[in-house]
Order: structure tokens, then sequence, then C-alpha cells
């Protein structure tokens, strides 16, 4: 994600009160210091002007530590276990009145303990010495005026007494600090930020908790610019001082500034969205005014909403009702692909709000039209075509588990090719044509004349006036490439000596199957980087957003030139791309992934191999260096058990082999109807 807000400027940070909300804060100030962005001044009022001393002493783990074990004795002289049974409403109303009325006669609730919080953490020499302009508000009923009050107003020695002066809410005993009593500065202005334009600072990132208190207008010139960071949530009472209140408001705030640090789109969950407004447009073009008008109406949003926020909406309303988690940053197709999964899974057996069976509707319609085209590589797809593609499986291997018979490819001949013996492949396409309704015809590579007494290409042309379609396994990526050119039908690559397309959308569906998502995952390739399933994972991976690492010996690394454009994708999709010869590198994987040290056609380099790759094995010790529970083991199988993965691994609870094998049926068919069928 890049930033909107400009990085290479200095910003006031203006700071109001709100008691226990002010977690909030620190939780953006987190990730505004992730940013980059860079704090000139602080200006903060009652818990806006401690926050502000904590963020001038510059640690963000120290400022999240006090939040995260806050308690209300840490602020007040109270029973905690009283105070929660108070928040949670099982104190009798009498002895709420007990209590209220023994703090009166008392003066007030004693804030001694948070006096002494306030001496443990505020390190007064630091926040002098931070170069950052710190002021604080309070009021001085000694002398009945607000006070704005910089460093250099507060004597050295006094900046705690202060911090406690602007903290002094009503309710609270009020002592004599210094011979003068003070009151919380949200009395007479709870919003800072005329103390930071009066000093001339023209850019200001506002943090709002909404405490009660007056908030002053603020004359600003068209050269001052406020971003504001503002929770659309309730953060709580303003006593509230609990770790597990603190705690939420932390994350909260943390996520609404990455809202407006990256200008997330969406007005509950955090959406990361380049889509114009006329892309919002298109989508909704196929929904009557009178169908648009009752969805506002059930969204609760105003008439004249346009189609962006009546489409995020309607997503993110899909989202909340299907409970899917809110606090993390969602590429927009991301979450539609969670909604919509958990809408097929329901589909027919509850009642389903109408606005998502519209939104439904809207991606069936959006749904890519792939008829005519071959599948040769992943490079000849884009990220939206693959995920199509992966969605397609998972909808189709749903319909086979539920026992729906397809039509699809229904009175469709099917030449399968195959110069290369296998399993999973000709069993996958055989079955996948079988259930569509498709007649395929097997032919190995000794029983036609294959590049021998007839060119590739007059074979082609006498083969496309037979079949729909043609698979190829075979060794030259080249003769697939040449019966796309002349067959005239479809031709899908069922393996070459340089790419495995098909074997990649079935480990795609895996991973999407265990994890729900691709942005942001680890994913390893460990063993000889130069095979075609290392070529075509590494292609797969990044357009689709995965982290992609390939750990090998250097005489075995991919090509420089594939290694070049799956970059460019990376940079697309935000994934990134590491070449390494260090198993350490496994560390954080979310999955580990192997092949085969000797391909089909290579068994004369078998010593060679063991050699250089003995030292890659994927073991349990290896397993162990990821450093993670939930990492998965794949491999596309056959495995050699004892040269590239050992036994027990392979058997392990961690490995999905054999999901990835079954996902080659559902792939592939979703290849095959995609192209040439009816679905």
């Amino acid at each position: 994600m890049k930033p909107v807000i400009d990085l290479s400027k200095e910003y006031g940070l203006v700071l109001d009160g709100g008691g226990a909300r002010g977690a909030y804060q620190i939780g953006a100030w987190k990730a505004m210091a992730e940013a980059g962005i860079k704090i000139k001044a602080v200006a903060g009022t009652s818990v806006g002007a401690l926050n502000g001393a904590l963020i001038c002493m510059g640690s963000v783990d120290q400022a999240e530590r006090i939040w995260e074990k806050m308690t209300f004795s840490r602020i007040m002289d109270v029973d905690d276990d009283w105070m929660e049974r108070l928040f949670q409403k099982e104190t009798p109303v009498k002895e709420l009145f007990r209590e209220v009325w023994a703090k009166v006669k008392e003066g007030g609730i004693d804030i001694t303990p948070l006096r002494n919080l306030i001496h443990e953490v505020i390190d007064e020499e630091k926040i002098r010495n931070a170069g950052i302009d710190f002021s604080l508000l309070t009021f001085s009923l000694s002398d009945m005026k607000e006070l704005d009050l910089t460093l250099d107003d507060i004597p050295e020695g006094l900046l705690e007494d202060f911090l406690l002066a602007s903290a002094y809410l009503l309710g609270f005993k009020n002592e004599p600090l210094h011979g003068k009593t003070y009151l919380d500065g949200g009395v007479i202005n709870n919003v800072p930020l005329n103390s930071l334009i009066n000093r001339g600072y023209k850019d200001i990132i506002t943090v709002r908790i909404y405490g009660p208190g007056r908030e002053p207008k603020v004359k600003l010139d068209e050269n001052t610019k406020i971003c504001e960071i503002a929770p659309r949530v309730n953060l709580g009472s303003i006593l509230e001082f609990h770790g597990k209140r603190s705690r939420q408001n932390l994350k909260i705030g943390y996520y609404d500034a990455k809202r407006m640090i990256y200008g997330l789109k969406g007005l509950i969950y955090y959406i990361d969205s380049s889509y114009p407004k006329e892309a919002y447009a298109e989508r909704m073009k196929g929904i009557s005014e009178k169908e648009k008008r009752e969805i506002k109406f059930v969204l609760k949003l105003p008439l004249g909403a346009d189609d962006e926020l009546l489409y995020l909406s309607m997503l993110e309303a899909g989202a909340k009702y299907f409970h899917i988690p809110k606090y993390q940053i969602y590429k927009e197709r991301k979450l539609l692909e969670l909604v919509l999964k958990k809408y097929a899974e329901l589909e027919g057996k509850v009642a389903i709000p109408r606005f998502l069976r519209v939104l439904a509707e809207i991606r069936e319609d959006l749904d890519m039209n792939l008829k005519g085209r071959s599948f040769l590589t992943l490079k000849d797809y884009t990220p939206d075509e693959i995920r199509y593609l992966v969605n397609l499986a998972a909808k189709l291997k749903a319909k086979k588990k539920q026992g729906i018979k397809g039509h699809a490819l229904e009175g469709k001949n099917i030449a399968l090719i195959f110069e290369k013996p296998s399993t999973r492949t000709r069993c996958a396409f055989t079955v996948a044509a079988n259930d569509e309704g498709a007649f395929p015809t097997y032919l190995s590579g000794n029983e036609i004349q294959l590049g021998h007494k007839e060119s590739i290409e007059d074979t082609a042309r006498v083969l496309g006036r037979m079949f729909d379609g043609i698979e190829f396994r075979g060794f030259r990526h080249s003769h697939v490439e040449a019966l796309a050119e002349y067959s005239g039908v479809p031709v899908w690559n069922g393996l070459t000596d340089d790419y495995h397309p098909t074997q990649v959308l079935a480990d795609l569906l895996t991973i999407q199957e265990k994890f729900e998502y691709f942005e942001g995952l680890k994913f390893v390739y460990i063993g000889d980087g130069r095979n075609n399933m290392a070529n075509s994972l590494m292609i797969g991976c990044v357009k689709v957003g995965i982290d992609f690492t390939l750990i090998a010996p250097k005489e075995l690394w991919p090509m420089r030139s594939l290694v070049n454009a799956c970059q460019k994708y990376a940079q697309e999709s935000g994934a990134a791309i590491t070449i390494s010869d260090n198993t350490d590198d496994v560390e954080g994987a979310d999955i580990i992934y192997t092949d085969v040290w000797i391909s089909m056609g290579e068994e004369e380099k078998t010593a060679e191999r063991k050699a250089i790759l003995h030292k890659y094995q994927v073991n349990r010790k290896l397993m162990e260096k990821t450093k993670k529970e939930n990492t998965i083991f794949m491999h596309c199988l056959p495995a050699v058990k004892g040269y590239e993965v050992t036994e027990d691994v392979f058997e392990s609870k961690a490995s999905v082999v054999f999901d990835e094998a079954e996902n080659r049926l559902h792939t592939i068919k979703a290849v095959m109807v995609a192209t040439l069928g009816e679905e």
C-alpha cells in the first residue's frame, strides 16, 4: 500500500481529552510511526496531554504496555472488581448511590494512583530533549483562566504536576499542586487545535476520542491542512480503565489511522481498493433504480448515495452478516471472495438478505469471459483471471460434493495427448471431462505421429478439426504452443519441461482452502529451483499477491529473465520475491513446497542432484525453522520419500499433498469449463 499522506512533511499532532478512551490515540500513533510520519509538535488536553508526553518519549512499545496493563486502580483509589461489576451493570442501584455519596463526602475520587503512574512512566528530561514542540492545556481555578502551556512555560521539575493538572476531571478529588488548584483542560478546550494554529503549524493531524468538554471553533486559513483520525464505533466510557477495553481501543486506533494514512475505503471494514468511481457505476448498471433505493433503505444509506458507496456498503454489510473479522486490511476482491464463499455455503439452506443475492449477481456479471482461450502458462493470465479460475474450481468442487451433475461440456470431444506418463493429470482430465458431459480420448506419444512422421503444425490442424479441445503433456513447451497456434481450439498444458500451470491452480485452490486469502502469505519453494514447478509457482504466487521465496543451490536458481518478469508481476500485486541458498530463510513461512530432485528424463543426473540438494531436504528440523505452528507442507507428487522430503513430514498433519492431488480434478475442470464450456 502507498500512503496518501505526504511523508516528506512534518506534522503537528492534536490529541483531545477522553479519559480511558486514550488508548485509541496510542494505537493511532503506532500506525503513524510504522508509516514513517514525522511528528514535529504535539498539543494535548487531559489524557491527550499524557499520551502526548509518551509520544515525545518515543517508545511505542512502552506506551502500548502502559495501556494494555491498564486497570481502574492504576488511575483511581477504587476496587477493580467493584468497578468491573459496575460497568457490567451488575451493581445494585442502592449500592451505587451509597458509593457515590461516600466519594462526595470525601471530596471526590482520590487519584493518587494516577499521580504515582505519571511519576513512574514520565521522563521529563527525555521529553524536553525530544525535539518535539510539546504543549498541554489545563484550567487554573486559582486564577480562573485557561492555560496553554509549552515546555518553556513549565518550570523544570513541574511537568508531572501539570500533566496531572490537565487531567483533573470533575468528580476527582482536587488537591492543590504547587499552591494552586486546576481543572481538566477539556472544560474550556477539549480539542487544542488552536494551540498549534496559533504557533504557526499548517500540516496537522488530529486524533479524536470525543471526550466530554468544549470544542471552540478555530479559524483556518487556506494553507492549513487538517487530517483527522476518528473512531466510527463506541470506545466506551471515559472511566472504563480496563485492560480489555484498552487493548480493543489500541487496535481500533491503529486501523483507523491506517484508514487515513493509506486512504482505505469502507465505513466498517478497512478496504484497500484502487478502483475508480466509474468502475462501481459499471458494476451497478444492471441494478434498477428501484432496487437501489430499496437496498439503500435496508442499509440505512442516504438516497443520494452514489454507486461506490452503495456497492461497498453491500460488501461490508455482507461481511458483517457473515461475521468476517473486522480488524485487518482487506483487498476489495479478497473481502468479496470471503463474503461470496460464505454465501455459497448457506445458499438454499437459510434465508439470506436480498442485498447479498444482488452482490452475488453482480459478481457473476463481472466474471470474465475466457471462452476460446488456451491455457499454456500463467504468464498469459491476469491476477483476476487466475483468481476467477480458482474460485470457479471451488464452486465446481462444491457441486461435485453435493452430487450435482455438470453439463458445461456436454457433447464435446477432448483429445488427451500424453508424451509423458501421468497419474493425476490423466485421471483429472478424464474424470473432469466425464463429469461435465464430454468425451475424452487418450492419445499416448507413441500412438500418433506428433513431430515425427508428421509435423506438430499438421497434427494440430488435424486434431483441431476432430476435437473441441486438446490437452498436451510432454517435453518441449514449443509443442504445446504450436498446438495452440494451429489447431483453432483451446489447448491446455498438462505439463511441459518449462511450465506446469494446472498444478499451480490446484496449489492455489488448496492454499485458499487452508488460509482463505493469498495476499501477504509467505510461500517457500525449496529444492530444484529451475524446474517447471519452481517456474510456475513463482509466476502464480506473485500474481495473486503471495510473497515467494525460492531456496536452492545457486547452480539451480531460476533463469534471470523469468525472475525479472516475475518482479514486474510482484510490483503490481504488492508481493515480494526472494531468491536464496540459505535454508534459514524458511522462517515465517506459511507454506513449504518441494518437488522431486530429478525430473522425468533427467535420471542420469541422480547422483549429481543428490550431492548438491541433500542440504535442502524438507524434514522435521526444517519445518521447525519456520517458527510457525500452522505452516503447511505441499508437494505436487509423486514424491521420492527420503530424498526431497522425509516420511514423517510427508505423513504429518502439516501435509496437504492429497488435498492438492484432489484439487487437480477441480481446477482442471474449471479450466475446461471456462475456456470451452457453458457453466
